[in-house]
């Protein structure tokens, strides 16, 4: 049962209105390099090889319509210290559409796509020798779990933003 239908059916049977704030996002990498199961060896940090190493480009659908960005946060969930967007955070400018294409970010460098900006740099910088917005998979092959939190929010006028719906996907182990 989706999070969606679950929500659903809580607010049919016990009568609560909306059950659940946060609708489900669809998220797949737009990418063939990328499979989900392993990182592309090309796509690491430089410490490991990675000369021109990028992040996934994504697709993502089931956007709420109020939605005026996307929250991206890269993660590490196998090193708790850069896990929960240690490998960087960003966020990507929405233009009311139910779908959206993330481009790829190149990593270890502060130059980024069109519409994406930095909400957080990567905490990685002894780790990986170089700064940046965005850190490449950087475990040297131990074969941890990389994966993508996506958020869609919506911004109020004070600056702060609302979170409607969520999504993840696993970019690979390496």
């Amino acid at each position: 049962m989706s999070i969606k239908t679950a929500c659903l059916f809580a607010a049919s049977l016990f009568m609560i209105g909306t059950a659940c704030a946060e609708d489900t996002l669809t998220v797949s990498l737009a990418d063939p390099a990328w499979n989900g199961k392993k990182v592309p060896a090309t796509q690491v940090c430089k410490k490991f090889g990675g000369e021109q190493a990028a992040s996934p480009a994504l697709s993502v659908e089931g956007i709420p319509a109020d939605a005026d960005a996307l929250l991206l946060s890269f993660n590490d969930e196998s090193y708790a210290p850069m896990d929960k967007g240690g490998h960087g955070m960003l966020r990507l400018a929405l233009n009311k559409s139910a779908t959206a294409q993330v481009p790829a970010v190149t990593g270890e460098t502060d130059t980024l796509p069109t519409g994406v900006s930095v909400v957080n740099k990567h905490r990685g910088t002894g780790w990986s020798g170089t700064g940046g917005a965005y850190l490449p998979p950087c475990s040297g092959g131990r074969g941890n779990t990389y994966s993508i939190d996506v958020s869609a929010v919506k911004t109020s006028a004070d600056g702060s933003s609302a979170v409607l719906a969520k999504g993840k996907i696993v970019m690979g182990k390496f």
